[in-house]
């Protein structure tokens, strides 16, 4: 009996079990549930969460995430998702604040793959960002920028009108650039001069990296950039120099903006032998590399009793690496003007979506381990240009006549005075002896003759002076007659200093070089 009634006992026991497991997977089913609902809600609401790269939880990046989703679900009207991705991206690059570092979309990565092949459509300069200013950092030789008369240091304000105002250097070139035979406005400033309009028209630029000359018995190569196969160009004009039994060579990178380092180091090693610094690569941490030549050392650069380096404010970049390593290893003189001063180098990343970012990644120094970031190259033999390479930008619609006081009445006399026409007092008045002046390059010109300058005897004395200074390449002249004659070095400056009385050259915070300015094109 009692095993009767212990069996009846146990038979309630196990079904009070069983009903209690069921329950507990109901609550624990409702739990799931409420969570699932209450994540959404959250989710809905634009709470800040952490984002998942990789196997990383990146809580860095919930603010951006946080911004991304709020815009592209409450904003008013639709959004292009890529566009705010791409905007964000370079936004990150310039908060960098490096002139040199930028993230290019696909348009503009096929921009900058033209500009180190040689060939593209536009004027042909070079453009940098300092702060929020986009510079001139060198235009080309034989372009039209440099025949309209952009100089280093120029500021762009504007182009067509539209103020350049927060562009960055790629969004700037962009709007530069445009099919040959059209016409661009660059409203420029230069130095603290006020600003003026220069209309430039676009052609294909196709830059002959490297050209070759004897001039008076001397051979004179210049190197206008350092691009695919500049070194090979290079090679056969050493070549040439040799074959001409020239014995003084002038290495010319006379606005020569920079380009390709592996470029520069193969150029290098043509005067130097195998395994020898021509520079070091130095990173974030201070560790250095050393970067050598590999080659044999072309022979013909033997030939040569003297090389000359001829540089100058325009000079950046790679042709200081070139300078700078030569400087080091070899007797070669260095002449011209400062250089520019860059001492950092790019580096390029391509996505897959053929986007490129650019960026700065290492610092670069000579073999003596200088760095000439914002000092630049100083040269031997300092050789100024005269004054007239130095004039203000004058426009055709401004109007300059007698009585008046301008800042840009001096250059009118600098340039009336290098034409022939004779000026005796040097200064801002527009005085009776101008007037004069500018009614004889009037009646000379065919143009009325009212003493007055505007419209076309603006232009026109513009031009007179730009084809003046390419037809007589001062600095070259001036070390082509130091090598030719018995005069000194200190002679050959005073003859340069000579004939630059009147307006000085522009020094470098005129030029905005300094680290703390460029923290602003290529």
């Amino acid at each position: 009996m009692s095993e009767e009634n212990n069996d009846k006992n146990v038979q309630p026991k196990l079904r009070s079990v069983q009903m209690n497991i069921f329950w507990f997977i109901v609550i624990i089913l409702t739990t799931i549930i409420a969570s699932v609902v209450i994540t959404a809600i959250s989710i809905s609401n634009n709470q800040e969460r952490a984002v998942n790269v990789g196997t990383d939880t990146r809580t860095e990046f919930a603010k951006l995430y946080s911004v991304y989703d709020t815009l592209t679900e409450n904003y008013y009207e639709d959004v292009d998702s890529d566009a705010l991705i791409e905007s964000s991206i370079k936004g990150m690059v310039e908060g960098l604040e490096d002139p040199y570092s930028e993230y290019m979309n696909i348009d503009e990565t096929g921009e900058f793959e033209e500009s180190i092949t040689g060939d593209f459509e536009g004027i042909g300069a070079e453009v940098m960002q300092e702060g929020s200013k986009i510079i001139i950092s060198s235009p080309m030789k034989g372009s039209p920028a440099e025949q309209a008369g952009i100089e280093p240091g120029d500021q762009i304000l504007a182009v067509d009108g539209e103020s350049l105002e927060g562009m960055t250097t790629t969004e700037a070139v962009q709007l530069i650039r445009g099919e040959k035979g059209t016409n661009v406005v660059l409203t420029i400033q230069r130095g603290g001069g006020s600003p003026s309009d220069i209309a430039i028209t676009r052609d294909t630029i196709h830059i002959d990296s490297v050209t070759y000359e004897k001039v008076d018995g001397v051979g004179h190569i210049s190197v206008n950039r350092f691009q695919q196969g500049t070194t090979d160009e290079f090679s056969k004009f050493i070549d040439q120099a040799a074959e001409d039994d020239v014995k003084e060579l002038i290495v010319d990178f006379r606005y020569n903006p920079g380009g390709l380092l592996n470029e520069a180091v193969t150029l290098i090693n043509q005067f130097i032998e195998p395994d020898t610094a021509a520079l070091y690569l130095e990173d974030n941490t201070g560790a250095q590399q050393e970067i050598v030549t590999e080659s044999e050392k072309n022979p013909n650069t033997e030939s040569f009793d003297e090389v000359y380096i001829l540089i100058n404010e325009g000079s950046a970049s790679a042709s200081e690496v070139f300078a700078g390593a030569l400087d080091d290893l070899t007797d070669v003189t260095i002449a011209g003007t400062t250089s520019f001063g860059k001492g950092v180098v790019q580096r390029t990343s391509e996505f897959k979506d053929n986007s490129m970012l650019k960026y700065t990644n290492t610092k670069w120094l000579t073999p003596d381990k200088t760095w000439v970031q914002d000092e630049g190259i100083a040269p031997d033999i300092e050789l100024i240009n005269p004054d007239y390479y130095r004039i203000q930008l004058l426009t055709e619609d401004e109007v300059f006549a007698e009585g008046q006081t301008n800042e840009k009445v001096l250059s009118i006399k600098v340039a009336l005075d290098e034409l022939g026409y004779d000026i005796t007092k040097f200064d801002d008045n527009f005085d009776a002896g101008l007037t004069q002046a500018v009614t004889a390059y009037q009646t000379d010109k065919n143009l009325e003759a009212d003493g007055i300058v505007t419209g076309e005897t603006t232009t026109g004395m513009l031009s007179d002076i730009r084809e003046q200074i390419n037809d007589n390449d001062a600095q070259l002249n001036y070390l082509i007659d130091y090598i030719n004659s018995d005069m000194s070095i200190k002679e050959i400056e005073q003859k340069a200093r000579d004939n630059a009385p009147h307006i000085p050259p522009v020094i470098e915070d005129e030029q905005n070089l300094n680290n703390d300015e460029e923290n602003e094109e290529e």
